[in-house]
């Protein structure tokens, strides 16, 4: 009888613990396509390739702000920055919910193609 007792006593501590640091909840919920993340500049540019970016925010207990809230303009600006790009075409845009014990991370992602404006058309 000690030997489940003391096997009970690490499944609980083993529960509790993953309950205290694990996602209990996750969430996608598309937001959309756009053509291009902003204004295109002329009709001649090269296509440098996929990007990526993200922003994400973290509300402590769900109700207490603890960073800024994810933005549109930082995910975009970090996918343009990882290609060493001008702008972006062919958006889609999506946004993550990771609910803890302890609070939300909302994750705003952004994807498309890199593009790089030319002088000329090639």
């Amino acid at each position: 009888m000690k030997r489940i007792g003391k096997y009970a006593v690490i499944a609980l501590l083993a529960c509790v613990t993953s309950l205290s640091t694990g996602c209990l909840y996750l969430k996608n919920h598309p937001l959309g396509m756009e053509s291009c993340a902003k204004d295109l500049e002329g009709d001649h540019y090269e296509v440098l390739g996929a990007a990526e970016g993200t922003s994400s925010s973290f509300t402590l207990l769900w109700m207490l702000p603890v960073t800024t809230r994810a933005s549109y303009d930082d995910a975009i600006n970090e996918a343009i920055r990882s290609q060493g790009a001008d702008n972006l075409i062919d958006v889609t845009m999506w946004r993550e919910k990771k609910v803890y014990v302890i609070g939300t991370v909302d994750v705003l992602h952004v994807k498309g193609k890199a593009i790089r404006y030319t002088a000329e058309r090639k």
